[in-house]
């Protein structure tokens, strides 16, 4: 049977590892209150820190405070405490019966950025009130703590100065590096301001939605709201009505007027995912509220103005649509005014470990797994293998590896790519082989699945057919070849 010391060693080496595993000062500071309060048998507990970026955590969530405790506390810079028998202190006394507590407890918190700080915490009434054993375990415990959020605010810079060194770019929850990408939110950027309708263009899986919340919330119109519509995802017989609203009674199950997306995002932003899936009768409709700015809901025949910018997106060829009559000439024209071309993530080289970082850090949290980092393997693994799925499939990825890795390891094969590194290392190849063996397989792949239709392959693969009509030329790849 273990001794209360070796317990307590035990307890005191998990919390260690618990404020270990946070590597940023945010993620660190909710942590800190949550320890105290389990290692001090505090009811309640709160973190300010002070600074040109105050940080403020509660917990639970509101907290009424003594600001005499708070004051005395940094006057005397050590841990305090004051209990409900005290009397050295009026106000004290006043807070701590107000507040129907048995115990307050108090310390100053420094950080690099500010001494201004402290970690407060208290017990209910009818409790045991903090001891002087308590006060020294809360000096101790405090020091201890301020030395993890200096070395985390530590790591913090340092990962910016890396950042800086790499030409690394956070932005608005957009990380990236590459040459492509920074053409993109530069041509961003130059939209977002303007009233003008956008179209996102990509294959599937590249961030179009991420791109048009980053043009929303960089525009005028960034306090009003987005609306995401799929319409792809919206059956036709809803889709009117879904769009446009209803009137009471136009219809069976019709009780009461109802806004349709348009009007929801009157004032803001509408992203119409997938356009080029929208049937002509709705393209109709829609080409009609983007000229006369004005929607009418099904059932009813009163004009209700909205004030809408419209940012659409799709990953088929809408040239090769309209050229083929399922796409209207006319909304072509209306929605392509500023088009906005999104690269493949196997044109963003290095960006994907840098997502990839970024993902792991994101569900590790969420999964409540810790710290996790990529082995030079899989690293390696992610920026040899071709991504048909772009950042879609690389977040499927990641939170698979996660699941699976061991030691705060991620392997290739926690992310499925092992099999891909085999073949590298058994078929060695120079850059342009490579390339042409990824395609041949890719392409092969979807011409089979679509028994050589090359409208359905070319949107499989997100091209333009002509475009994968020359690829194919330039591969051998006969059509004829692929036909059951």
């Amino acid at each position: 049977m273990k001794s209360e010391s070796m317990l307590a060693t035990e307890k005191m080496l998990d919390v260690v590892k618990t404020l270990l595993d946070e590597e940023q000062p945010e993620a660190l500071f909710p942590k800190i209150l949550e320890v105290a309060k389990d290692v001090l048998h505090a009811d309640a507990a709160v973190l300010d820190i002070g600074g040109e970026e105050p940080l403020h955590f509660s917990n639970p969530e509101k907290v009424s405070i003594s600001i005499s405790a708070v004051k005395l506390a940094k006057n005397e810079k050590r841990a305090v405490v004051w209990n409900q028998l005290d009397d050295e202190s009026a106000d004290l006394s006043k807070s701590i019966v107000q507040n129907q507590l048995t115990s307050i407890m108090v310390s100053p918190f420094r950080t690099p950025d500010s001494e201004a700080g402290y970690l407060y915490l208290q017990r209910a009434a009818r409790k045991e009130p903090f001891t002087d054993e308590d006060s020294a375990l809360f000096d101790s415990f405090v020091a201890v703590c301020e030395k993890f959020a200096f070395a985390a605010y530590d790591r913090l810079r340092d990962k910016e100065s890396l950042d800086t060194l790499k030409n690394v770019v956070r932005k608005d929850g957009i990380v990236y590096s590459s040459k492509a990408m920074v053409d993109v939110i530069a041509m961003a950027d130059k939209l977002s301001p303007l009233p003008l309708p956008v179209i996102i263009r990509g294959e599937t899986g590249t961030g179009k939605e991420v791109m048009a919340r980053y043009i929303h919330k960089h525009s005028p119109r960034a306090e009003k709201p987005f609306i995401a519509v799929n319409c792809g995802a919206i059956p036709e017989h809803l889709m009117e009505s879904l769009m446009f609203g209803h009137a009471k009674g136009s219809f069976t199950g019709a009780i009461e007027n109802k806004k349709g997306f348009f009007e929801e995002a009157d004032g803001g932003t509408i992203f119409l995912d997938e356009i080029g899936e929208l049937p002509l009768n709705m393209q109709v409709k829609l080409l009609r509220v983007l000229q006369e700015k004005h929607i009418t809901r099904v059932g009813d025949n009163r004009e209700i103005p909205v004030n809408v910018r419209v940012i659409s997106a799709t990953h088929v060829d809408l040239e090769e649509a309209v050229r083929e009559k399922r796409f209207r000439e006319d909304l072509y024209f209306r929605i392509q005014v500023l088009p906005l071309e999104l690269p493949p993530l196997r044109d963003r080289g290095q960006d994907v470990v840098l997502l990839a970082e970024n993902f792991i850090q994101r569900y590790g949290a969420e999964y409540g797994r810790g710290k996790f980092h990529l082995s030079r393997n899989a690293e390696k693994a992610l920026l040899g293998y071709h991504w048909p799925g772009n950042v879609r499939e690389l977040e499927n990825r990641v939170q698979k590896g996660l699941v699976q890795a061991v030691h705060g390891v991620i392997q290739p094969k926690d992310l499925g790519l092992d099999d891909m590194q085999g073949q590298a290392k058994e078929s060695p190849r120079t850059l342009k082989e490579a390339r042409e063996a990824v395609e041949r397989e890719v392409i092969s792949r979807a011409l089979k699945d679509t028994n050589a239709n090359l409208t359905l392959a070319s949107t499989i693969l997100g091209i333009d057919r002509k475009v994968l009509r020359e690829i194919m030329e330039r591969l051998g790849l006969k059509k004829e070849d692929f036909k059951v």
